[in-house]
């Protein structure tokens, strides 16, 4: 544990921390829905050769900032190293994530990555000046959306439906579909796969998948809809909820490429936009490679109501990235 002259200490992320840095997170992230369950349950199911650590700064008993930093594991790109900065708005410019970010990058630089990446707000240009110190440079931009449910126009649904219908397609909530994990699985790695990134996230094992995504504690099986041909899973979209503040996020939307652009992805979104106006939900928030039209489209045609989004950056820092074999498919005889 390391403190500086106005009392900022910086020591190790703890259990009893999660509910004040959740509080933290949510200030900093507005659109994301993000709990201390959420936060202590992506550590217990991190993938071993992430080796990620957390910190925490705070200032007498107040958690003031946050840190992570870890190798990036969904991908076949090896030596992708993140790191994720949070301060609160009232407390920067005071070096505060500057040790922070010191802390988490000598944990990475001891793990010899050939990159670091991190997000900066758009308009904050005081974390990208100090990024750009550290040799940082921007790679992508992200655009952030939120949206109140109760406000949507939903008179296209039961037409969208119906003419899916008509086609051999159906909508069916995840809580319907735990026997289909496996076909879900592909379904679920197909649309990660075409999300843009730096790197291609095409290292998504089934049973890592499972335990941290279809087993975490905020995806909610009622709130979130797939859409089936037959009996296939083809699209879907995907809903983490924190009921208790009446807050959603969009987890995933995606579809198989073989059932794109039929409207599919539109359907399931607005399957999730009924449930959650129906189920008290006051926001729901999205984020969108800048890069990605289609969801892009699809967020403007829903009335999804823009905020500041994240630039992403990344500084070189080793010898060229190494491939691993790609892991994407579901268990054999599945």
């Amino acid at each position: 544990m390391t403190t500086n002259e106005e009392g900022i200490r910086i020591r190790t992320f703890r259990a009893s921390d999660a509910e004040a840095a959740a509080a933290l997170l949510r200030i900093v992230y507005p659109a994301e829905v993000i709990t201390g369950s959420m936060l202590l349950h992506v550590r217990a199911t991190g993938s071993p050769t992430a080796r990620a650590r957390r910190w925490v700064a705070l200032r007498g008993g107040d958690l003031v900032g946050w840190a992570r930093a870890g190798l990036v594991t969904w991908t076949s790109i090896r030596g992708i190293g993140s790191v994720e900065l949070a301060v609160h708005p009232d407390l920067r410019r005071r070096g505060i994530g500057g040790r922070l970010c010191a802390v988490a990058e000598a944990h990475l630089l001891a793990l010899h990555p050939v990159r670091l990446v991190v997000d900066v707000a758009k308009g904050d240009g005081d974390a990208l000046e100090f990024a750009r110190r550290r040799g940082y440079r921007q790679t992508r931009a992200s655009r952030v959306w939120t949206l109140d449910p109760r406000t949507v126009d939903l008179s296209e649904l039961p037409v969208r439906e119906a003419a899916a219908a008509a086609g051999g397609f159906r909508l069916a909530p995840l809580r319907e579909l735990g026997d289909r994990l496996p076909a879900l699985h592909r379904l679920y790695a197909a649309a990660t796969l075409d999300q843009p990134w730096d790197v291609p996230l095409d290292n998504v094992p089934f049973r890592r998948w499972k335990r941290q995504v279809v087993d975490g504690p905020l995806l909610d099986p009622d709130g979130s809809f797939v859409v089936l041909h037959g009996e296939e899973p083809v699209s879907l979209a995907w809903l983490l909820v924190d009921r208790e503040r009446g807050r959603a996020e969009n987890e995933m939307t995606g579809t198989l490429p073989a059932y794109r652009h039929r409207g599919l992805a539109r359907l399931a979104k607005l399957a999730t936009i009924r449930w959650a106006a129906s189920a008290g939900i006051t926001s729901i928030g999205s984020g969108n490679d800048a890069t990605n039209t289609d969801m892009l489209a699809l967020n403007e045609h829903l009335d999804y109501r823009p905020l500041p989004g994240y630039l992403e950056l990344s500084r070189p820092v080793g010898a060229r990235p190494r491939r691993r074999q790609a892991r994407i498919r579901s268990p054999a005889g599945s």
